[in-house]
């Protein structure tokens, strides 16, 4: 399999790292994950982020349908 080259900024450098918790390859493999995810739960690009919410439920949640 061949590499990718793109160019990042400094700080979209430091979100990958941190994502992938100071390696690179991992944050962007996490990254592809939860894109084909939310892509696949109908999110699109030109949904506009600052109105669409997340909700987590843990599975020790009490109340799950509260």
């Amino acid at each position: 399999m061949q590499g990718h080259l793109f160019k990042l900024t400094e700080s979209e450098r430091h979100i990958i790292k941190t994502i992938g918790k100071g390696n690179y390859a991992e944050g962007v493999r996490i990254c592809i994950m939860w894109g084909a995810h939310f892509y696949n739960l109908g999110l699109t690009t030109e949904m506009d982020l600052k109105h669409i919410g997340l909700v987590t439920v843990s599975t020790t949640d009490n109340y799950p349908n509260e």
